[in-house]
């Protein structure tokens, strides 16, 4: 009876436990949204105001760009220029990736392969923008027709962040 006894301790001060661990956690999530990355809210009412589907992955290119030290505003920029952020098109590619004729299995995966490649592919590290976008398209006026989508989004790449 009281090995019973005490195991059902044991579970209680786990549970207790649990239960503070959880109510930390909580805490954490509040400060975490006092934080607001104005950057998604820019980026969605761009894109909702110039009617593309891509808004709905404002975050994700984002996301996707933090993670690959890229300037937030450059992909959607070019999904915008090669598909009109995403109206046109084809198979999930918004990027016109391997000039459009290879598909994707969601959205989020083509923002995330071009963002990589951009990134760290053999064709574009270690370039600074103007090279990026040279070798992603080098047609004369491609460079200039994303910088000034990227312009209009936000005319910086860093944005203050609001509590």
């Amino acid at each position: 009876m009281n090995r019973f006894l005490s195991s059902g301790v044991v579970i209680v001060a786990g549970i207790l436990s649990l239960s503070g661990s959880a109510l930390n956690a909580d805490e954490s999530v509040i400060k975490l949204r006092k934080k607001f990355d104005l950057r998604e809210a820019i980026l969605r009412k761009f894109l909702k105001d110039n009617h593309c589907p891509d808004e709905e992955y404002s975050g994700t290119f984002i996301r996707e760009a933090d993670n690959h030290n890229l300037d937030w505003r450059l992909l959607p920029s070019i999904s915008l220029v090669e598909s009109g952020g995403g109206r046109h098109g084809i198979g999930n590619n918004h990027f016109g990736w391997a000039n459009g004729k290879i598909g994707f299995a969601s959205i989020s995966e083509a923002i995330h392969t071009v963002a990589a490649a951009l990134s760290g592919g053999k064709s574009y590290k270690g370039k600074d923008l103007n090279g990026k976008l040279a070798a992603y398209n080098p047609a004369i006026d491609y460079r200039a027709m994303v910088v000034s989508i990227m312009n209009q989004i936000a005319p910086a790449p860093k944005v203050e962040f609001a509590e």
